[in-house]
């Protein structure tokens, strides 16, 4: 029930004394406060109609009206219902002034219609309201079950929820960053977890998640909390357990999946038959095509790791996530979608990420046939990721992925040979030849760009490619030569 609602009750026969705009009116009125002593908020709370005969309110300065109404609209009441006979034979000027100032609604109950009717009217109203919700909220919470019931996502449950509360929703950690929010477009922070906004109101609500993590629902719409709290009681519950399993990894497959991470760097010490069998423990199945997100996080914000798990639920059946030394992992097959390419859904993958953490280093790799080419996957992923500053889609290969197949015992000593004569020399003499041959090939082979960046002349650079290309015994000025020096650079750095 909304005071424009009482007004609207011929019966009571309420007149307006305040200047209240409809907004104002279409506050839902959560009870009836009746109250005769000037500051009886410690027995309020937020919406209540408050109505009073003002026995004992003989006030004849303003400064005392306004205080007693800017009490009141700090609860903040619904309205204020004067009755008008008993003790005042008109409503006190000053009162309407300090309600008109404080935009609270003033209502004047007149000397014919009993306070007690007043209340015995709205409570009944609010009563049949109340009962209508709470068949509502079990019907709600009935749905839900069935959709989680049936593998929904919690965008879905979400879209539900919002759809009967007729509110946009989302929900938020305790640091009011958002995991998860209804309908897509919608806008949220910090800021809505924080009570006493105006306007377009915000009301949060603690999620039952039974551990040390707090997240709230936050609902924006014409509900008000009371209303809205009957409604989302039982289903609060559902999304409760649905953010749990969805933000946890049973703890059996996170060791699982450290091991997998381990083993599919180890190159030289883990065959593939043995990292298959880890891969198949960790929950895959080694004949299903693989995709794969590595994100880089900020260790001051982890919220995104939430963010980016959400996001890949909605996309597929099976994923697993990790996250090690402020990294992510994520591993996933089967998406939801049945008729969509593989490019298509890792093209849904950078969307999502780009939705959810749009400024986050994050590598999306396209699907892996089998657990070799993963592993040659997140071995390019890993090295992409720190040259990134959004998310992006990477190439099937990349050279750092051959460099970490390949940078075994034999291929570290060789490395080391190759470059050790130019070690030496800079040792010896105290010059730059191995900055230079850096340079040189983060320069793409280009003498003025390399100049440039080293602040010498074309000459002076000459005079180094020649000097270099002898200790090394290679044409610096061939693809092939290049490449070989930055393959030894790179596996010595690994």
């Amino acid at each position: 029930m909304k005071v424009s609602d009482l007004l609207a009750e011929d019966a009571l026969q309420l007149r307006l004394h305040t200047a209240s705009t409809a907004a104002r009116l279409a506050r839902s009125i959560s009870f009836c406060a009746p109250a005769e002593f000037l500051d009886p908020t410690p027995f309020l709370s937020p919406n209540c109609l408050l109505i009073t005969n003002g026995i004992g309110f003989n006030i004849s300065d303003d400064r005392t009206w306004d205080a007693y109404v800017e009490r009141l609209a700090g609860v903040p009441v619904a309205a204020i219902a004067f009755v008008t006979g008993t003790a005042h034979r008109l409503i006190p000027s000053g009162l309407v002034r300090a309600a008109s100032n404080h935009d609270v609604p003033l209502l004047e109950v007149p000397r014919v219609v009993p306070a007690l009717q007043v209340h015995r009217l709205v409570t009944g109203i609010l009563e049949a309201e109340r009962f209508a919700l709470t068949k509502q909220s079990w019907a709600l919470a009935d749905r839900c079950a069935k959709i989680v019931g049936g593998g929904g996502t919690m965008n879905r449950l979400l879209a539900e929820v919002s759809e009967a509360a007729q509110s946009q929703l989302a929900i938020l950690d305790a640091t009011g960053s958002v995991v998860a929010y209804w309908p897509q477009g919608s806008h949220w922070g910090p800021e809505d977890l924080s009570p006493g906004r105006t306007g377009d109101e915000a009301v949060s609500f603690e999620l039952p998640m039974g551990g040390t993590d707090t997240y709230h629902l936050v609902a924006r719409g014409r509900l008000s909390r009371e209303p809205l709290a009957t409604l989302l009681g039982p289903v609060s519950s559902i999304l409760a357990i649905q953010l749990t399993n969805a933000l946890r990894v049973a703890g059996s497959r996170q060791g699982k999946l450290e091991t997998l991470l381990a083993q599919f760097g180890d190159w030289q010490g883990i065959a593939l038959e043995e990292l298959t069998r880890t891969f198949s423990a960790s929950g895959f199945n080694p004949l299903e095509a693989t995709f794969l997100v590595v994100a880089r996080l900020d260790p001051a914000d982890l919220s995104p790791a939430w963010k980016i798990r959400l996001a890949i639920q909605e996309i597929f059946r099976n994923s697993q996530l990790l996250t090690a030394q402020y990294s992510l992992y994520v591993f996933a097959q089967s998406p939801q979608s049945t008729t969509s390419s593989a490019a298509e859904v890792t093209r849904q993958v950078l969307a999502s990420c780009r939705l959810v953490a749009g400024n986050l280093p994050i590598v999306i790799k396209d699907a892996a046939d089998s657990v070799d080419e993963l592993r040659l996957g997140l071995a390019g992923a890993l090295h992409g990721v720190r040259h990134v500053s959004e998310p992006v889609i990477a190439a099937p290969l990349e050279i750092q992925a051959l460099i970490a197949a390949a940078a075994g015992g034999g291929a570290r000593a060789a490395a080391r040979k190759l470059l050790a004569p130019v070690i030496s020399y800079d040792q010896n003499h105290g010059s730059e030849l191995l900055k230079t041959l850096q340079t040189y090939l983060k320069c793409n082979g280009q003498s003025s760009p390399t100049s440039r960046a080293l602040y010498i002349h074309r000459n002076t650079l000459g005079n180094r490619l020649r000097l270099l290309a002898n200790l090394l015994r290679l044409k610096l000025d061939t693809l092939d030569g290049q490449a070989t020096c930055l393959m030894a650079l790179r596996i010595t750095a690994v």
